[in-house]
């Protein structure tokens, strides 16, 4: 599905012409305002987009924890910012 969606957005870059007005075109203007709007990022966020707007929620976690462990810092970062805000409450 990513590979489809990759190949799709790259079509799109290389031939204005197949360009039809919708979130992927949006999302290919917003490549030179947006620096994490990337070849790589943008079939990842259509994927996730996809599916939170189709499957159940459980699904949305399976989804959720496949980026997070793909992305150990953000889990890392997270941990901080909750364990922060726990010191905050309890103290």
């Amino acid at each position: 599905m990513l590979k489809m969606l990759k190949n799709t957005l790259m079509e799109r870059l290389n031939d204005p012409s197949k360009r039809r007005g919708d979130f992927l075109d949006q999302a290919i203007d917003d490549m030179e305002t947006e620096k994490f709007l990337t070849v790589d990022f943008i079939p990842q966020l259509m994927f996730g987009i996809l599916f939170a707007s189709f499957e159940s929620m459980s699904t949305t976690l399976t989804l959720t924890f496949k980026f997070l462990s793909e992305n150990p810092r953000v889990v890392e970062e997270l941990a901080v910012c909750v364990h922060s805000h726990l010191l905050s409450i309890l103290f």
